[in-house]
């Protein structure tokens, strides 16, 4: 059905495709379905890893017919892979509607970590970053987020120890479809994964993290503050979708009263822009009542851009002021260098042409 829109030209951004993937609203596309046959399907769908009607043996044959017009249920492809010595691999994959995204598996001795998208190309363009290189083309479908998921798990083998939202795009603003799709990868009824071991990446939407507070899940939160004063945030993060950081904090609070779960602030080390001695003094006083940690990241190199990474020593000093003011601090143990693993890089090499955004 849906390939047939496509191929004559009626898709339209604003039409809603139903994914095999999100089962939660098959009640409303498939009229009179008894309990016991939604029970059937999700049990394929979940526990099976079955997508395709026609293999759910169990189910009328008209009944899957149904489903089969009504639902996308091919996985998304992937049309590149990229491979690095440390065992991070990073897939481009293609969206039913031929746009793209990235999905990363990154492996470990330890753990192993699915890092999932959120959107097709990103509205917050910030100024280190490739994943809004070419701005915003949609957000993911619901079906799409939880399409990657299952992927990583075939691809893998079995579930991932941790999922982080720090792909292309703004989880939160995309909150509707976002929260949808870890109801469905998180709930019993569905595919059950623990909740406590996803984390969502923002680049700070005050809003979207109260929205988050107020699901009363175990999600961690991961803010991407790099700056401890917005003078030094605005040389980062352009106008359009930037917070406060007074906003951010109080929100942030908010969640950790909501949920008791500790924030982590991530904060990209830039030579010469957030990484002097008195910023980290700034950034130990922003956080004094903030119950989180500092998640410190070398800046990776992206090809167009005029940032340089700061010095080892320089790095190191940094995290150490912030430590000897009580501050928890951690350094990213950097994945993937050599595949061009930061956000957005595999897919802004695979673009021939600039993205018009549409919010």
């Amino acid at each position: 059905m849906w390939i047939n829109l496509l191929l004559n030209g009626n898709y339209k951004l604003n039409t809603l495709p139903n994914f095999i993937f999100d089962l939660s609203n098959i009640r409303d596309c498939v009229k009179n379905i008894p309990s016991y046959r939604y029970s059937q399907i999700a049990d394929w769908v979940y526990k099976k890893n079955v997508f395709s009607p026609a293999e759910m043996k169990n189910i009328p044959l008209g009944l899957r017919n149904i489903i089969s017009e009504k639902y996308i249920y091919e996985y998304p492809k992937i049309v590149k892979q990229s491979n690095t010595s440390d065992k991070t691999i990073k897939y481009l994959v293609e969206l039913f509607d031929g746009e793209k995204i990235e999905f990363v598996l990154i492996k470990s001795d330890k753990r192993n970590t699915f890092c999932l998208s959120s959107q097709v190309g990103c509205p917050v363009r910030c100024k280190f970053c490739a994943s809004g290189t070419y701005g915003l083309a949609r957000n993911l479908f619901s079906g799409e987020i939880i399409a990657q998921f299952i992927l990583g798990n075939k691809l893998l083998g079995k579930a991932p120890d941790n999922v982080v939202f720090m792909g292309i795009g703004e989880p939160l603003l995309n909150c509707n479809n976002l929260i949808r799709s870890l109801d469905i990868i998180c709930s019993n009824e569905y595919i059950g994964y623990a909740a406590r071991r996803i984390t969502i990446s923002t680049s700070g939407i005050p809003k979207g993290i109260m929205r988050l507070a107020d699901q009363n899940k175990q999600w961690n939160l991961a803010v991407s503050l790099h700056a401890p004063d917005d003078i030094a945030r605005a040389k980062i993060i352009p106008d359009k979708c930037r917070f406060s950081i007074n906003e951010i904090v109080n929100s942030c609070c908010y969640y950790f009263e909501k949920t008791g779960r500790l924030i982590t602030f991530e904060y990209t080390l830039i030579e010469g822009v957030n990484d002097s001695l008195e910023q980290a003094d700034r950034l130990c006083n922003l956080l004094n009542d903030v119950r989180g940690k500092v998640n410190l990241i070398p800046y990776n190199q992206v090809i167009g851009v005029n940032f340089k990474r700061p010095s080892e020593e320089k790095c190191v000093k940094f995290a150490n002021r912030l430590r000897n003011k009580g501050v928890s601090v951690t350094f990213r143990i950097e994945k993937g260098t050599k595949i061009n693993a930061a956000c957005g890089q595999l897919r802004a090499s695979n673009i021939d042409n600039k993205i018009t955004e549409n919010i």
